[in-house]
């Protein structure tokens, strides 16, 4: 099983601080996001993992070239013009065709269990498993429905024509940023331009049957994009609630 971080974003919301500092480089008890992230999928035995890298890359690239494990790869996808989360992921194909992997992105708090997501995916055939959980702010994040079954029914961006007439959805969903994939789905991504999953990939593939599932996931989720979820995040790891991974060296 191979990896890949989703680690080009330019952080807007976040700026001045990544004017100077991209975020996957945010401290976060006394490590990075990314090596956070790297860590969590070196736990769950991933040892191939790509990384997308736009703004501030090369900072990236030289943080990661020491503190390494011997057995772990990582392998660098440059991006020149901003690809967004599919084109990201198109990127590293040469790296990720061939067998499944687990995209992450860089700047969320997860303990999600990466190994029972994966079975799941199996088990299920699936183009792709997304992990979901219940949604506290489906005003300003885009919803998920599910069937009792785990089938992925929709995938609504905020942007949607759609969406204001199902956030009020009962219980809604939504994405926490990891889902793994078969490579078949390189096939559905255009290539050579930006692509958002969420809007681009995922909602035509629905429409089309495709065998897209969801892992319900219950434990800690936080993400860093904004200075106020950024230091309730950093206050979480003050107060015991999550624990940084590390990666072994």
């Amino acid at each position: 099983m191979n990896g890949m971080i989703l680690a080009a974003g330019l952080g807007e919301r976040l700026r001045p601080m990544t004017n100077t500092t991209p975020k996957p480089l945010f401290g976060i008890g006394g490590t990075t996001m990314i090596r956070n992230t790297i860590g969590h999928l070196y736990a769950h035995g991933i040892r191939r993992i790509a990384i997308n890298l736009h703004h501030l890359g090369g900072m990236i690239k030289d943080d990661l070239k020491t503190g390494m494990p011997r057995d772990l790869t990582l392998w660098f996808s440059e991006e020149p013009v901003l690809l967004g989360t599919a084109g990201g992921i198109k990127g590293c194909e040469p790296f990720l065709k061939n067998g499944e992997f687990v995209v992450i992105n860089s700047d969320i708090l997860v303990t999600a269990d990466l190994d029972a997501v994966i079975r799941a995916h199996h088990e299920n055939n699936a183009l792709a498993t997304l992990v979901v959980r219940a949604n506290p702010w489906p005003e300003t994040i885009g919803i998920l429905e599910k069937a009792p079954d785990g089938r992925l029914l929709r995938y609504l961006s905020t942007r949607h024509p759609d969406y204001p007439t199902i956030a009020d959805t009962p219980a809604p969903m939504m994405f926490t940023g990891i889902h793994v994939l078969s490579p078949a789905i390189f096939g559905y991504i255009p290539g050579g331009r930006p692509v958002n999953i969420s809007e681009e990939v995922y909602p035509p593939l629905l429409a089309a049957g495709a065998p897209l599932r969801t892992f319900e996931y219950h434990g800690y989720w936080a993400d860093i994009g904004t200075p106020a979820s950024y230091q309730a995040a950093k206050e979480d790891v003050n107060n015991g609630l999550f624990t940084p991974y590390r990666i072994p060296i």
